[in-house]
């Protein structure tokens, strides 16, 4: 595409500065100097700069011979791109619902290994020196999630304008799917991380509970990696619903408490949110 819009400006330019340089040596040479400070002053690439010296250069040679060389170069140029774009869209299209896969799984594995992350802090009583660290890397691993969602969206945007594309559609309607769940899993494990620390702060963070949790961390990140191979090899799905027993429960002397301990967590969250919030500045 860079080509043919440069080839385009080339002809352009020519057509309205040739008639008062006229053509010679000087002339050829003065426009290409400055198409090419024109090209260098925009920041347009390689492939443009190209295309504009050639275009002057056919201009000034032929205009003079084919008082119509230049329309019809563009219109040669539209039509060989429209033709491109067709043949690009409909026999060669670009496989953006495999790059929004790749994503995916490349984020799966960094959640893994997060959760592994997160298990050795766990078992090392969640000291303060390293929460920040895991913090931090939460943030790097929450802006993976932003590129792997974005990628699927473009890769949605392209499959609209491809009416072959249906097993394509298929496959990106199942990663959206997928999608959910590596939400889910970043959205549990924030939130994991800020009661191992809160619990940690209020001294009652007792070894045995680090251990158990630890162990249980690490049962997470195995199932994510499991859940990411099966996101790489449709036929892997069997295998991980066989091995994948995995079973985190509720203590029964615990039961009672697990819903409005939970609803409490939340609603203390809010708290924080909106008692800490400055709107001072937001209101006009």
């Amino acid at each position: 595409m860079a080509a043919y819009l440069g080839t385009i400006a080339g002809v352009l330019f020519t057509v309205f500065i040739a008639p008062y340089v006229g053509l010679n040596g000087w002339s050829i040479g003065l426009l290409l100097l400055v198409g090419a400070l024109i090209v260098m002053w925009l920041k347009l690439n390689h492939a443009i700069f190209v295309q504009v010296a050639l275009s002057i250069l056919l201009v000034m040679y032929f205009q003079s011979k084919m008082p119509s060389y230049s329309l019809d170069r563009i219109r040669d140029t539209i039509i060989g791109a429209v033709i491109a774009i067709a043949i690009h869209i409909m026999i060669f299209p670009p496989d953006s619902v495999n790059k929004a896969r790749k994503k995916m799984i490349h984020f799966a594995d960094h959640l893994s290994n997060h959760f592994m992350n997160s298990a050795l802090w766990v078992k090392e009583g969640c000291s303060s020196s390293k929460t920040q660290i895991l913090q931090t890397k939460l943030q790097t691993l929450f802006q993976e999630l932003h590129q792997a969602t974005t990628e699927l969206d473009n890769a949605e945007q392209s499959l609209r304008y491809k009416p072959l594309g249906t097993k394509r559609r298929a496959s990106l309607q199942e990663l959206t799917r997928q999608m959910k769940h590596l939400r889910s899993g970043y959205a549990n494990l924030a939130d994991m991380i800020q009661v191992f620390a809160n619990w940690s702060e209020s001294g009652h963070f007792e070894k045995e509970n680090q251990r158990i949790w630890a162990v249980h961390l690490n049962m997470l990140a195995n199932l994510v990696e499991q859940w990411k191979k099966v996101l790489d090899d449709s036929n892997a799905v069997s295998s991980v619903s066989k091995e994948s027993a995995l079973q985190i429960k509720v203590p029964t002397h615990m039961e009672n408490y697990q819903y409005p301990l939970a609803l409490y967590m939340n609603a203390e969250q809010v708290v924080q949110d909106f008692q800490n919030a400055d709107v001072s500045n937001k209101i006009l």
